[in-house]
């Protein structure tokens, strides 16, 4: 099973968005930082499927993941943290399978926390990427956690 988590890429500010944050959407920087990680990621990731929040920042960058991989989209209303704690999104998830995950901090973190047994929050800065993997969803190792710095200065050398 491989499990890939990413955190949305750069969204406008909070203190500069006047409207419902469920609206808020990428900067030209974050769409632009979604493009480069997605195309050095392609072909690294193994998944069949993308799932995302519905909130505007995930799905735009969601929409870029699938294009760059030419995978389908699935969005599911407890990425956003709609009704359904994260620790209970393991329950949630297919037991074997491929897919990414694509949504919001806290939320994120406290999953990653959960399925690498430790219990303790794994945070992911925004378009941050945790690749996990293993026989099944009970049994996965992180085997990459890649910052957006990262990302980004080798997609420059790439």
């Amino acid at each position: 099973m491989h499990l890939t988590v990413i955190r949305h890429a750069k969204a406008i500010a909070r203190d500069k968005w006047h409207h419902d944050d469920a609206d808020r959407p990428l900067t030209k920087d974050g769409i632009a930082q979604a493009e480069k990680a997605f195309r050095l990621l392609l072909g690294c990731v193994g998944i069949t499927e993308v799932w995302t929040s519905p909130w505007v920042r995930a799905r735009q960058t969601t929409e870029i993941a699938c294009e760059i991989w030419n995978l389908p989209l699935r969005e599911v209303d407890w990425l956003a943290g709609n009704g359904t704690a994260p620790g209970d999104w393991p329950g949630l998830l297919p037991k074997k399978g491929d897919i990414a995950l694509v949504g919001h901090e806290p939320d994120l973190g406290i999953l990653l926390g959960t399925l690498l047994g430790g219990g303790r929050p794994l945070p992911l800065k925004k378009g941050g990427v945790a690749l996990l993997e293993g026989p099944d969803l009970g049994h996965l190792t992180l085997q990459q956690l890649l910052s957006p710095k990262l990302l980004s200065a080798v997609a420059e050398n790439a």
